[in-house]
C-alpha cells in the first residue's frame, strides 16, 4: 500500500498556518512564564561553557573532589576528638577535650622538661669545657654562644 500524495488546498493550508502560529504563542508564553528556572540552565550552561574555554573545567573538578575530601577527613578528624580551627591549627573538641586532656597535658609536660633538660644539659658541658680550657680565647668561644 503506498499512499498517494493529495493535494493541499488552501483551507487546509490555513488550518495548518493557524496550528503553527498557535504552537507558537503557547511555547513562548511558556518560555516567558518559566524565566527563572531557563535562567539558571542557561547560567550554568555558560559558566560550564566559559570555563570550558578557559581551561578551568579541571580546576574545577579538583575543588569539587578537595572538597569532598576535605569535608571526609574533617568528619573523620571530629570522631577522633579534633577539630582545625580558622588559624588552621588542631584543637580538641569538647569531646575530646575531657577523653584525652589528661594524656596530652602528660604528653606537652614531657616537652617542656625535655627542653629544660636539653638546656641544662648544654650549659653544664659548657661549665665543664670552660673548666677543661687553657685560653681566654677558647673559654670565650664556649661562652659567648650561650648568653
Amino acid at each position: 500500500m503506498t499512499k498517494e500524495s493529495r493535494p493541499l488546498t488552501q483551507e487546509q493550508r490555513k488550518e495548518f498556518v493557524q496550528l503553527l502560529k498557535d504552537a507558537k504563542e503557547r511555547i513562548i508564553s511558556g518560555l516567558s512564564n518559566r524565566y527563572y528556572k531557563r535562567s539558571e540552565k542557561a547560567r550554568v550552561a555558560a559558566m560550564a561553557a566559559l570555563m570550558a574555554s578557559l581551561g578551568a573545567t579541571k580546576l574545577h573538578e579538583k575543588v569539587v573532589a578537595a572538597s569532598k575530601e576535605l569535608r571526609d577527613s574533617e568528619k573523620a578528624l571530629k570522631s577522633l576528638g579534633f577539630r582545625v580551627d580558622e588559624r588552621g591549627e588542631v584543637v580538641f573538641t569538647s569531646e575530646g577535650e575531657g577523653k584525652y586532656e589528661d594524656q596530652f597535658n602528660e604528653q606537652r609536660a614531657n616537652i617542656m622538661d625535655a627542653e629544660v633538660e636539653s638546656a641544662r644539659k648544654s650549659y653544664e658541658l659548657a661549665i665543664l669545657n670552660v673548666l677543661a680550657t687553657e685560653s681566654v680565647e677558647e673559654a670565650k668561644g664556649i661562652v659567648e654562644p650561650l648568653v
